[in-house]
């Protein structure tokens, strides 16, 4: 009776100690997947907040071309000859407040303030289209995670049914074995072979699992989602040839615009190092009252209207060399531009030769699993006849299974590849590319380069 009770506690413990833990479960298509990516990718995140910088940066050299006002207040205890001096004289007081109002207005900075704003600008436009890239790249991890999914899944089938057609052999070959008819060797064999089957379908269903984690993470989800999908990997023919893709890819990818945007950015910065040589001149007005007072003006009063000049005619070569430096930071960007583009290149007859391979091998793959599926039928039926061996019904068991495999892989490679060759291109998201580079290139300002490019009116950037 006490070991009972004793039990009776003990398992209460247990359940009243361990959480309620229920995964959430979420039905998905690839497109809920790409948008709940689009909307909670960390990377975009950071994008976005860059964007957000320039853009700020860009306000700050435009504000730096207005007026500004400036006021400079002083409080002084007066003591020592000076106050001796003020008394001999009947100025009485000890303590003085000076006040000093000064408005400039700058006339001319020698290309300063200009070239900080194109700058500023270029640098915005690059921003835009970092942040356009991003959302490719993120739309590419996704659906790559995706696919892997639906890999995933179907090669665990793929090891569930290898399992139970194995088992089904290992009866097979117990009930020859009771009868006399093969060796207890063949049951071994048999067992053995199902136990590498079951590790195998073991470390699939890891593959799986953490496929799964892989895009709930990209999508911003709790990991331990469960999802749905009622999707599987498959095949559509996507006629393209490489010329057509590369043209497409060289006026469209956002990160080979951005590199352009980085060196017409890295020219204007030039500019304005090279302003430093150049006189600057403001308008000024200024006026300068103190007072025994903090705002009175009893004791001097006077204001003054004019123009400022200031010119550095030797600063022992200190401009000249920041010209230098930003010289070879230009040549140093020109270099990853022309970079950039053989990287262009690379990337889509990399991506176009894997979609046309993985295309061949579907078609190769998916007659080698008829072909398997034959040979592990004969090999089944001769076995079961007493003309054909254990050895035999093995060596068909595991061409099947690397046949159909292979089948699936394939798939995942086509599908995978037609996904890579779009983020070569550089097939929008948001921005077309195209068309906002044209914008920005005829001189038009960022929102308007924005809007004359977005993608079905989209105004989500």
């Amino acid at each position: 009776m006490k070991l009972n009770k004793f039990m009776l506690s003990l398992l209460l413990t247990i359940f009243t100690a361990t959480p309620n833990v229920s995964a959430e479960i979420l039905n998905v298509n690839l497109d809920d997947c790409i948008n709940l990516a689009l909307t909670n990718n960390r990377s975009i995140e950071q994008s976005e907040a860059s964007r957000e910088n320039a853009s700020w940066a860009l306000r700050r050299y435009r504000r730096a071309t207005g007026p500004s006002v400036s006021w400079t207040s002083n409080a002084n205890k007066i003591g020592g000859n000076d106050y001796v001096t003020r008394r001999r004289n009947g100025l009485d007081f000890e303590y003085s407040f000076d006040n000093s109002l000064r408005f400039t207005y700058p006339l001319y900075t020698g290309g300063r303030n200009e070239n900080n704003i194109a700058s500023a600008q270029y640098n915005l436009n690059s921003a835009d289209l970092t942040l356009e890239n991003t959302k490719q790249q993120v739309i590419y991890n996704v659906t790559a995670a995706y696919y892997n999914v639906l890999r995933n899944r179907n090669l665990v089938t793929v090891k569930e049914n290898t399992v139970n057609l194995l088992q089904e052999h290992l009866n097979q070959v117990k009930q020859k074995f009771e009868i006399g008819v093969v060796a207890g060797a063949d049951i071994l064999s048999s067992q053995v072979q199902i136990a590498n089957a079951q590790q195998s379908l073991i470390t699939t269903q890891n593959d799986y699992d953490n496929a799964v984690a892989t895009l709930n993470n990209l999508m911003g989800l709790s990991l331990s989602t469960d999802l749905i999908i009622n999707d599987d990997l498959h095949y559509q023919s996507y006629a393209v040839n490489f010329e057509d893709c590369l043209s497409y890819a060289l006026e469209h990818r956002p990160d080979f615009i951005a590199a352009n945007f980085a060196v017409q950015k890295a020219e204007k910065d030039t500019s304005v190092v090279k302003a430093g040589k150049r006189p600057q001149v403001n308008a000024v007005v200024s006026r300068t009252f103190n007072g025994e007072k903090i705002f009175d003006n009893d004791h001097n009063d006077n204001w003054a209207a004019g123009l400022s000049m200031s010119w550095s005619v030797f600063d022992n070569n200190v401009v000249s060399a920041q010209v230098h430096e930003s010289e070879a930071t230009l040549k140093r960007l020109k270099s990853v531009y022309e970079q950039t583009k053989q990287q262009v290149e690379l990337d889509v007859r990399q991506a176009f030769n894997n979609l046309r391979a993985a295309e061949k091998n579907i078609q190769t793959t998916q007659a080698a699993v008829k072909q398997a599926e034959e040979e592990y039928r004969i090999s089944q039926v001769k076995y079961a006849e007493g003309v054909g061996t254990n050895l035999e019904v093995m060596d068909s068991q595991e061409k099947l299974t690397e046949a159909q495999t292979n089948f699936y892989t394939a798939l995942y490679n086509y599908n995978t590849s037609r996904a890579q060759l779009d983020k070569a291109m550089g097939v929008p998201v948001y921005i077309d590319t195209l068309q906002y580079n044209l914008a920005v290139q005829d001189g038009k300002s960022e929102p308007e380069a924005l809007e004359v490019s977005m993608v079905n009116g989209n105004q989500n950037q």
